[in-house]
């Protein structure tokens, strides 16, 4: 059995942010479409073409602070609990 002590913070909050920029251009790109499809919408329907831009860069800004927040947590809690215990096989 191997354990997980601790999580570096900013290789995952790099991942994270990557992550969630990704979903985030998904959003922009369905929103750009729906509101393309209704011109006359109303609240977030109306940022248009700028949610390609604005949903994955507020996204990641969320999604690297989700990460350094996660990382540090499972460090704090791992010294009170002990950390995952996981198995690793190798080839």
């Amino acid at each position: 059995m191997a354990k997980l002590q601790s999580i570096y913070l900013m290789p995952l909050a790099k991942i994270f942010c990557a992550l969630h920029a990704v979903v985030g251009l998904v959003l922009g790109l369905i929103v750009t479409i729906g509101s393309a499809a209704n011109p006359e919408a109303e609240g977030i329907w109306s940022l248009g073409a700028w949610s390609i831009l604005v949903f994955p860069i507020v996204n990641a800004l969320l999604g690297f602070l989700t990460g350094i927040f996660l990382a540090w947590s499972y460090n704090l809690f791992s010294q009170w609990f002990g950390g995952i215990e996981f198995e690793v096989k190798n080839k």
